[in-house]
């Protein structure tokens, strides 16, 4: 991976129609591979290209049959100026909708090959981090973990079924793949594929794989610790006092048991066992008063 990128100039959305332009002006330059895509993209861009609506999403559209097509620096350079202007998430929803649009030949995977360009080792220093982690987002967003009720996509069992997936897979077989992943990022299903990886001799290939079971890994770490502190607010609330007693009782600061509530902080195992008992015990204590007040 390159170093971090230099700040860069976002794409307001004012200025998203020379985006279009820039792709619209290299038309010449299309090969004969290309021709349908581009002849798609023409007629959607001109359809309304003047609605403000619709802005944002054909500079994403246009950007992405620019990386496709050309692949010239400017393109990536647009590409981490759409990612700064609107962020990654955001620009990977728009880049899924602009893929939806261009993709009318099953054989040809338009977002795929984006990825694979943004992922390459030629794209320019200085924002090779911000294209590959579009890509990344792209792929990765909406991969939920599969369900044990769904069949799991056929596993990738040999090297060669890896290097082919990455060459000529469509980012729909890279999702059925990461969520298995997504499921149990610490599994054996993620331990097969960073082996096979290993045993590419591909240091693209490597980085790829590790970098996507690193981002499951990531996801499912943010969910529990999400998890985690849901549950803390609720013992909280069902102890029947305020945060700043209940911080007391379990024998630490309001201002670090607002950082378990608010999932900044994991606490430890123990501390999480003693906020239950906690909780417990005070809801007891409430319960039995309350009892004790109606019995007098």
């Amino acid at each position: 991976m390159s170093n971090a990128p230099s700040r860069l100039h976002p794409v307001p959305p004012a200025t998203t129609s020379a985006v279009v332009e820039a792709v619209l002006a290299r038309r010449d330059r299309v090969g004969p591979g290309d021709r349908a895509v581009w002849d798609r993209f023409v007629t959607l861009v001109e359809t309304d290209r003047d609605d403000p609506r619709s802005a944002r999403l054909y500079a994403v559209l246009a950007n992405l049959v620019g990386v496709v097509a050309f692949a010239d620096a400017d393109d990536h350079r647009t590409t981490a100026q759409l990612a700064e202007a609107m962020g990654e998430r955001a620009l990977a929803r728009l880049q899924r909708r602009a893929a939806a649009l261009l993709e009318v030949d099953p054989e040809r995977c338009w977002a795929a090959d984006a990825c694979r360009r943004w992922t390459a080792l030629d794209v320019p220093a200085e924002v090779a981090d911000a294209c590959a982690a579009t890509a990344y987002a792209l792929v990765l967003e909406d991969v939920d973990p599969a369900p044990a009720s769904v069949p799991a996509a056929p596993p990738v069992l040999t090297v060669g079924q890896l290097l082919g997936l990455l060459a000529r897979g469509s980012v729909a077989q890279w999702r059925a793949q990461l969520g298995v992943v997504a499921a149990s990022p610490w599994g054996p299903d993620a331990h097969e594929l960073l082996r096979l990886a290993g045993r590419s001799r591909s240091a693209r290939v490597q980085a790829v794989v590790e970098r996507s079971v690193a981002l499951c890994r990531e996801r499912r770490e943010a969910a529990e610790r999400a998890l985690v502190a849901r549950d803390i607010k609720e013992c909280i609330v069902r102890a029947g006092v305020s945060q700043r007693v209940f911080a007391a009782q379990i024998g630490t600061s309001p201002s670090r048991l607002s950082t378990y509530v608010t999932g900044a902080v994991v606490p430890s195992a123990t501390m999480l066992l003693r906020i239950r008992r906690v909780s417990r015990r005070l809801r007891d204590r409430a319960a039995e008063e309350l009892a004790a007040t109606r019995g007098a």
